[in-house]
């Protein structure tokens, strides 16, 4: 009961979005209280100094430019009402003095969806235009592309997203679903296995789709999203880092980013970042 009057309450009214600064003062001063109390009997050991053989990591920034189709869209976005919109909203927050109200809570969440939106086109641009797609979005996109009869069909391959043809030449240079058959014909296992993380389901849905069965059949992988079930999730795991044939596995940062012991990967992979760099950092 003490417990819960001197940090719970404070820590978790600090947690809405919506408390006043007082309450998120109160909750910074509980935070602080109770580490000075619980650091004195926590022991942490990080792995420079536990594991010593382990080799350095390599971090990689692999830069993609839009393609044709994702400058279009983007073009079409710049060039909206909601572009105009969102510019006025920050002008305004900029030479306002902060406070709470229903209006600057309504202009983040509208912020926060443009944002969104430019996210999901960098990463494809199915993901904005979706597979069933406005008559006024096939007639931009027909102007880009005349040839095509069927826009859903041509979007789908893969250089209209440069990430997935970045992602399909890091999988060749790890030795994966290039050759899958030794000199005896027996099947080889790739000389690296590989964590391939989204923030979005439909993204893995495109990669499954557009990539592994499209381009790259001798894939062998699993998935793991909010789609499975938590009592299977350890399954999977389980089976990933007992079967080295398993070459990837699909996570969603959401799911796989805390929790798991996924220590027989050596590649990780993120097609997207996540809003808050401490789950990327979680997952490394």
């Amino acid at each position: 009961m003490q417990f819960q009057s001197t940090y719970g309450k404070p820590l978790l009214a600090a947690r809405d979005s919506k408390c006043s600064a007082r309450d998120a003062e109160a909750g910074a001063l509980a935070m602080e209280a109770l580490h000075k109390q619980v650091m004195p009997f926590l022991l942490r050991r990080t792995k420079d100094e536990v594991l010593s053989d382990l080799p350095e990591k390599i971090i990689q920034d692999r830069f993609c430019d839009l393609s044709p189709v994702q400058l279009k869209l983007y073009e079409r976005f710049s060039g909206s009402h909601v572009r105009q919109e969102i510019s006025s909203m920050v002008k305004s927050n900029e030479s306002e003095v902060p406070q709470e109200s229903s209006g600057s809570t309504k202009a983040s969440s509208h912020i926060f969806q443009a944002l969104q939106y430019l996210l999901k086109l960098c990463s494809h641009p199915l993901l904005v235009t979706g597979e069933k797609m406005s008559d006024s979005m096939k007639c931009i996109l027909t102007e880009l592309l005349p040839d095509s009869s069927d826009i859903i069909s041509e979007l789908h391959k893969l250089h209209h997203s440069p990430k997935l043809v970045a992602l399909s030449e890091i999988l060749e240079e790890c030795g994966i679903g290039v050759d899958t058959l030794g000199s005896d014909g027996a099947v080889s296992c790739g000389q690296h296995r590989v964590l391939i993380f989204a923030q979005h389901k439909a993204l893995l849905d495109i990669i499954e789709r557009d990539l592994f069965h499209a381009h790259m059949k001798n894939v062998t992988y699993l998935r793991l999203d909010g789609s499975v079930e938590p009592e299977k999730r350890f399954d999977i795991v389980k089976a990933f880092n007992s079967d080295p044939t398993i070459d990837v596995l699909l996570l969603t940062t959401h799911v796989g980013g805390l929790g798991l012991n996924l220590t027989s990967a050596d590649t990780l992979v993120f097609m997207e970042h996540d809003w808050n760099p401490m789950r990327d950092h979680q997952v490394v």
